[in-house]
């Protein structure tokens, strides 16, 4: 059985911060690997809220460079230099990021031991490891945006161990090969190979992250087939025009994107100060989505 990626809201809240909702911040726990996706204020104090280790944060994707998205992260990178980090810290996002960063530290007098690696955000791939690969389109906002999509590897298929018995193969540490991929030579010769004993590959697991942004191509492209999909839904139905002037989805916007995307799980998120009832963003929305969710901030979700 897989093991479940985790997801837990840092921030929910859109431009202001309130009693009950951050601006935005999730993190993505993932075999031992805590990602953060956008770094709003107080996001250093959600981490610890939500009893997150910044010691296991590997990288930071920022959307976009208006403060609720990446104001927080001087103080973040500032704890981890009070807190001895000594291993380098990735950070993803618009040109400017870089230099926001640079420039703030001198300002602030401060330095950092830890190395600092920036990326420039572009379409296409912008990270890849053994286990997982990050994607990134510009979305539809008012300044330079980008959406991201986490996409876990397809996994091997399930080891058939009576095929692998039929055919002769012994058992030990040649299964493991097999099961990892690898073609393998048997005492006798033959070449046995993972398609023999090996069934269909299972489908990687794929969240996507589109904060910001009006409905458009890219961020479809981003929600494709997504197990979960993190979308801006910064005002109510009924608000469409004002959502557009604004640069922003209304909660029936996302609905109607993420069912066309195939999303099998949709989190509204990035939710304006103006709405203290869950009713206002989610009348009208039955029948547009099979299962939808409205954020809070420090909510946790499994995919």
């Amino acid at each position: 059985m897989a093991i479940p990626m985790q997801v837990i809201l840092l921030g929910t809240g859109a431009a202001l911060p309130t009693p009950e909702r951050s601006t935005s911040g999730t993190a993505v726990l993932y075999e031992g690997e805590t990602l953060l996706f956008d770094c709003g204020e107080g996001t250093q104090l959600q981490l610890r809220k939500a009893g997150l280790r910044h010691g296991r944060l590997s990288r930071i994707f920022i959307t976009h460079m208006h403060g609720d998205h990446v104001i927080g992260i001087m103080g973040l990178l500032m704890t981890m230099e009070l807190s001895g980090r000594e291993r380098p810290i990735e950070l993803y996002g618009p040109p400017a990021l870089a230099d926001y960063v640079t420039t703030s530290a001198r300002l602030l007098s401060t330095g950092f031991s830890y190395p600092i690696i920036f990326h420039e955000a572009h379409p296409g791939t912008v990270c890849q490891t053994e286990t997982y690969t990050i994607e990134c389109q510009p979305l539809n906002h008012r300044i330079l945006t980008f959406g991201y999509a986490l996409q876990e590897h397809d996994k091997p298929g399930t080891f058939d161990v009576a095929r692998a018995e039929a055919l002769g193969i012994p058992k030990g540490p040649i299964y493991g090969r097999l099961q990892r991929g690898e073609p393998v030579t048997l005492p006798d010769g033959r070449t046995a190979h993972p398609h023999d004993v090996l069934g269909p590959p299972k489908r990687g697991r794929r969240i996507g992250y589109c904060l910001d942004t009006r409905p458009c191509p890219e961020a479809a492209l981003l929600a494709r087939d997504a197990d979960l999909l993190l979308y801006d839904s910064t005002l109510a139905p009924g608000a469409e025009q004002e959502a557009a002037e604004k640069g922003h989805s209304t909660s029936r916007q996302a609905a109607v994107l993420a069912k066309e995307a195939g999303v099998k799980r949709l989190l509204l998120t990035h939710i304006s100060a103006r709405y203290t009832s869950a009713r206002d963003l989610l009348t009208g929305l039955e029948g547009l989505h099979d299962d939808f969710v409205l954020a809070r901030d420090l909510m946790e979700l499994s995919v």
